[in-house]
């Protein structure tokens, strides 16, 4: 279902489907076909192979923790940092102000205490990575009050369904942020993000072409596939708690619990599973091995023996439990080490592009 959903995406945002050979990148997200599409490929490649660039993420400060879907998005920026110039992690305090009614103290809050350090838990490089807030950010206010002057109404009810103020701020304020980087460098950006976003990365490339006032490079999306839920539709919510799995999971039963009522693509009875074997595609233990686990000889022998119908859908079910398990203890630890590098003035903050500037002139 969740396949024919991405075909559907696909032809209607005219995009093509990447091949692994398509990323000189050495990355499981690449080879598992996890980063599955671009735009545009050809950009994609030039800036990974000739032009260099800048990788991009934003942090939306709504709820205290975060939940294995920006986990999947935290790794594809790790997958893109390798060979960027440098990377940017902006907290969209005011977006979530606009559209989560959550103020700005709150934002500013969670983002510091945890969303911050949980994103270098997972593997964000403090030292190539520069950080800011919407609110302080003025080079970020001067490009959406431009980008107001270019989009018309009809052009953000035809990406967004409707036309409410808050939304309207929380995309200029979007556009801002993924441009704001080159008003310091002469680089592309590209920004990992779930298919669904193409059309908010569309309205700013529209954009792009159009002002008259600054000269920008296109923006690059990199479309990553959705974690699923673990009902087995849709992708993980966090507005929906028995969807998914957050980081870190703090009880270890209830973490049990979630995973083995997760949907599975085991068959009933066992006879015909062990004839049949499990329909992986829609197994939603399965899937999320595909994310977390590094290891691609442990991934196929695992495919083998669920896709045969040797292993037992409750067999994968407690592989993945006890993965996330050793996952959640590890990161406990660390998110606490890097609260207190947070709290030490460790990570660079800047409020514009000369801050900018001078940020990245330290990253070796």
């Amino acid at each position: 279902m969740e396949a024919t959903r991405e075909a559907k995406l696909l032809e209607e945002f005219g995009l093509n489907e990447l091949e692994p050979g398509d990323l000189p990148i050495d990355h499981h997200f690449v080879r598992r076909r996890i980063i599955f599409s671009a735009r545009t490929k050809e950009e994609l490649r030039a800036a990974i192979s000739q032009t260099g660039y800048y990788v991009l993420t934003g942090i939306m400060p709504s709820s205290d923790r975060i939940h294995l879907g920006t986990m999947a998005v935290v790794e594809a920026v790790k997958c893109f940092a390798a060979k960027a110039k440098f990377t940017v992690l902006l907290v969209a305090d005011l977006e979530s102000l606009a559209t989560r009614n959550v103020g700005l103290e709150e934002g500013r809050r969670i983002a510091l205490e945890n969303h911050i350090p949980t994103y270098l838990a997972l593997g964000i490089d403090p030292e190539k990575t520069v950080f800011y807030f919407q609110s302080e950010n003025i080079d970020v206010h001067r490009i959406a009050a431009d980008a107001a002057r270019e989009i018309t109404l009809n052009e953000f009810r035809a990406v967004y369904g409707n036309a409410e103020p808050s939304r309207i701020v929380s995309s200029l304020y979007q556009i801002g942020d993924v441009l704001f980087p080159q008003l310091a460098f002469d680089l592309p950006g590209v920004i990992p993000v779930g298919l669904d976003q193409d059309p908010h990365l569309r309205l700013a490339r529209d954009y792009v072409r159009r002002t008259p006032f600054f000269r920008f490079r296109p923006i690059i999306g990199a479309y990553i596939r959705d974690v699923p839920s673990l009902r087995g539709e849709g992708k993980m919510s966090k507005s929906d708690p028995f969807s998914a799995i957050f980081i870190p999971e703090e009880d270890a039963a209830e973490l049990r619990r979630k995973v083995f009522k997760a949907y599975s693509g085991g068959r009933e009875p066992i006879e015909v599973h062990r004839r049949l074997g499990a329909n992986l595609e829609v197994d939603v233990s399965y899937q999320i091995l595909r994310f977390l686990l590094r290891d691609d000889a442990e991934l196929a022998r695992i495919t083998e023996e669920y896709g045969s119908g040797r292993m037992l859908s409750g067999e994968i079910k407690q592989y993945l439990f006890e993965l996330l398990a050793e996952t959640m203890r590890d990161l406990r630890e660390r998110i606490e080490q890097y609260r207190d590098l947070v709290r030490r003035g460790g990570v660079k903050f800047v409020r514009d592009s000369r801050e900018l500037r001078e940020a990245v002139s330290t990253i070796s």
